[in-house]
């Protein structure tokens, strides 16, 4: 859930709701932001279980130097991009330059660290051509 103001709470837990749609997940990771405790208990806590029905686990960069990688990757090309936006002009822009940024991410570039797209990794295999946007434009319209 990307948030252009500063997170509390309530954000974390709208976003974790959102994780439920199809029942409950065995474990949820975050980083370690401070409301995420607190919105955990107030979603998840049991007395029955006398605990949380979800296992919380958090990635501290500072404590244990691992990463949130895989979404980490794609936040931090947002907010790059978001930067060189100088604020959007209109809200319902937002959501179609962020499908975009993401669509790169996944379909255009490679990997910095595999050398291959993530479409790829995941086993989806495109034929785009050298110009994988317009590639990917001329495959969208195929039926």
């Amino acid at each position: 859930m990307y948030s252009p103001n500063e997170q509390d709470s309530d954000d974390a837990i709208q976003f974790l709701n959102k994780t439920t749609k199809y029942g409950l997940p065995k474990y949820i990771q975050t980083d370690a932001a401070g409301f995420y405790p607190k919105a955990m208990t107030k979603l998840f806590y049991s007395n029955k279980l006398r605990g949380l029905k979800v296992e919380h686990r958090i990635v501290n960069t500072s404590k244990t130097g691992k990463y949130n990688v895989r979404i980490e990757t794609i936040f931090s090309k947002i907010k790059d991009r978001v930067i060189d936006f100088r604020g959007l002009k209109a809200l319902w822009s937002a959501p179609i330059l962020l499908a975009g940024i993401v669509l790169q991410h996944n379909f255009i570039e490679n990997h910095t660290t595999t050398g291959q797209l993530p479409c790829e990794l995941a086993g989806l295999k495109l034929d785009a051509g050298i110009n994988r946007w317009l590639g990917m434009i001329k495959l969208s319209n195929e039926k």
